[in-house]
């Protein structure tokens, strides 16, 4: 058994490096441009690079304990990316009804039918490779949905922390 894997560099891999790159950009720009500079500028560009990193680090784990390829991190990356990206551009037009029913649309998308597909890879294809393939993607894609959920966990309960805990320590 190797330790370490060998490494193959596709054009596969190159574009959908790009991709991920211009989804966690765009997600930059959006967390960027709502963050306040007041008494503490740093946060300006703090808060979205932890952001991103909360995502880009949840979805390697959760990739890595299911054994995804490279490609199928980055994809779960980039939807969770641009979810977000969509979450943040309804809430900046205003249109309060589909920000509403974004989580359903979200789970929908990202759960119900990824979870549908793999039983039905599961059942029509024999196994080998392809299968695998197939069932991985469709498991990335689920785990798109479950890295947004975990960051949003994580930042709830880093905000408890950081505003919540002093706030009730100043009352006594």
């Amino acid at each position: 058994m190797k330790l370490v894997p060998t490494f193959r560099f596709s054009l596969a891999l190159a574009m959908m490096l790009v991709v991920t790159a211009a989804a966690i950009s765009a997600l930059f720009v959006k967390i960027y441009e709502h963050i306040p500079t007041t008494n503490q500028p740093y946060l300006k560009v703090d808060a979205p690079v932890l952001f991103l990193l909360s995502i880009v680090l949840t979805a390697i784990g959760l990739g890595a304990l299911k054994g995804h390829n490279a490609v199928q991190m980055m994809l779960q990356i980039t939807v969770a990316c641009l979810s977000y990206v969509s979450l943040i551009g309804l809430a900046e037009t205003g249109r309060e009804r589909p920000l509403l029913y974004w989580f359903q649309i979200g789970f929908g998308l990202l759960v119900t039918i990824p979870l549908v597909a793999r039983q039905s890879v599961k059942t029509r294809i024999e196994r080998g490779p392809r299968r695998k393939f197939w069932k991985n993607t469709c498991e990335a894609i689920f785990f798109a949905f479950l890295t947004m959920m975990l960051v949003l966990l994580g930042l709830l309960l880093q905000f408890l922390a950081a505003y919540a805990v002093p706030s009730l320590a100043q009352l006594k």
